[in-house]
């Protein structure tokens, strides 16, 4: 009779990197310190230090090792690590639980997973470009009897 020892595997989440993986994107590994812009039309896993600025045509992942202290615009945002400035994702963004992001966001879709840390304002727009955010007058306008007016 066989004899199974069940090992714990972990699983590597669509989002996370593992070496071996075949993709067209670049690494920022644990001990690289990039200050400037960075600009990739690939994917990029960040898990060592960025300062500045970071654009990027396809997905960045922010590893749970990485610290990022720029503005990052890309298409889908996927946070581990820690973030401190305004994000953009043009298709998503997303913060897994142990991910933290001091900042705002600016995307149609926005995942927080509990557990996560965030702190800033989110703004979502549809496709058409129509504000899906809560207005600032309506959320002071929360429990009032009478109908809200716009301020000038």
């Amino acid at each position: 009779m066989p004899v199974f020892n069940p090992k714990k595997v972990e699983a590597h989440p669509q989002y996370a990197y593992s070496p071996g993986d075949e993709h067209q994107g670049s690494l920022i590994g644990k001990t690289l310190l990039v200050k400037g812009e960075v600009i990739s039309e690939d994917e990029i896993v960040i898990d060592g230090k960025v300062e500045g600025r970071i654009n990027v045509k396809n997905r960045v992942i922010i590893g749970k090792n990485g610290v990022v202290e720029a503005e990052i615009d890309a298409r889908e945002i996927v946070i581990r690590g820690r973030v401190n400035g305004n994000i953009k994702g043009t298709h998503r963004v997303e913060i897994v639980p142990e991910g933290i992001l001091h900042g705002n966001i600016n995307s149609p879709k926005v995942v927080i997973a509990d557990g996560a840390v965030f702190e800033g304002k989110i703004d979502m727009r549809s496709k058409e470009g129509k504000s899906t955010r809560v207005a600032d007058e309506a959320v002071e306008g929360i429990g009032q009897k009478e109908p809200l007016t716009h301020k000038k």
